[in-house]
């Protein structure tokens, strides 16, 4: 019995995340006309050797889901993303086919075929490489964000769900199947398109918050971390590799009415020191935390309308940077 009892303990704390995902987004690849989301395939080659050589396993689609159901637990793990369908996603993907590189590509439907898009017979050539999973990006590509300030919340979860239904029918038509995983474009969100993913059958979906990915964030709003510019370099992937995530409650603000006044708090039980929130209006600010709350000193009301929320912070124990960023919505009447 004591046998027993000691192998269902291991395998309950074998499924618990102690360990992270850390998710790379790309746009483009050697496409000097758009500098700030583009990344050079010697940069991807470079991407691959370093999480290799550190011993990292790379997910592809099905085992990535299996750890967001909780039925998989990874020592240390990546997963390669790209958004929109580019055409030079082309240059990307022979890299990963010829390195056997497993990577999720997601399509904003209504773009297919345009000029500097992928066509469907090309998508079709792709989706022939095993190790690629093919997702939604939305069919017209909208700005939730600035719906949401414009149009309010209602409107917008309505137009999510018809712009969701509208290009799932696109891929099927042209590919056969459907698909089951979504990256919002922009990495823009609200709650509520959640329960919509999930009513439609979606296993997963992807933000552009940054920070590594623990199962306990939930299936529906996963950050990933872009790699362009200064983030593409070596210095940075293994400043983001050694991050740890910070698992939080009561988050606040989330959502926000126009013109609202807000501070910023939030609670967590893990063991932490240093602690500094962050709003990308202002900057780093001043920060009190008083048992496991932590909380801004200072008032603000949003004055721009993308605002990126974050807490970096140490672990008491390994001095290693704790951090968690989610993004904050203004809701219009």
């Amino acid at each position: 019995m004591k046998k027993i009892i000691l192998t269902m303990i291991a395998l309950v704390f074998a499924l618990m995340s102690f360990s992270e995902v850390y998710i790379f987004l790309y746009h483009r690849f050697d496409d000097e006309r758009y500098p700030s989301t583009s990344t050079s395939t010697e940069e991807i080659k470079n991407h691959i050797k370093i999480v290799k050589e550190k011993g990292y396993k790379i997910l592809d689609h099905q085992d990535f889901l299996s750890y967001v159901n909780g039925d998989k637990n990874y020592e240390n793990a990546v997963l390669f993303t790209i958004d929109d369908g580019y055409k030079t996603t082309t240059k990307a993907h022979k890299l990963f086919k010829e390195e056997n590189i497993p990577y999720l590509l997601f399509i904003n439907t209504g773009n297919v075929g345009y000029p500097d898009y992928l066509t469907w017979e090309q998508i079709r050539q792709l989706d022939e490489f095993s190790g690629l999973t093919l997702g939604l990006h939305s069919h017209e590509h909208d700005n939730f964000l600035y719906m949401l300030e414009q149009n309010g919340k209602e409107y917008t979860l309505n137009f999510f769900e018809e712009d969701l239904i509208k290009s799932q029918k696109a891929f099927e038509d042209e590919m056969g199947y459907k698909s089951e995983i979504y990256a919002y474009p922009y990495g823009y969100y609200t709650y509520g398109m959640d329960d919509i993913l999930k009513d439609n059958n979606f296993k997963y979906a992807f933000t552009q918050d940054m920070g590594p990915y623990i199962k306990e964030y939930g299936k529906y709003f996963i950050p990933r971390e872009p790699l362009l510019l200064d983030w593409a370099t070596e210095s940075h992937l293994s400043y983001i590799l050694n991050r740890k995530a910070l698992l939080t409650k009561d988050r606040y603000p989330v959502e926000i009415t126009l013109g609202e006044e807000f501070q910023i708090s939030l609670t967590t039980n893990d063991n932490i020191r240093d602690t500094k929130l962050y709003i990308s209006q202002e900057g780093l600010l001043d920060t009190v935390k008083d048992g496991n709350k932590i909380y801004s000193t200072n008032y603000f009301t949003s004055n721009q309308l993308l605002n990126r929320i974050a807490i970096f912070a140490r672990d008491t124990e390994s001095g290693k940077e704790k951090v968690r960023y989610w993004l904050l919505r203004n809701i219009g009447e």
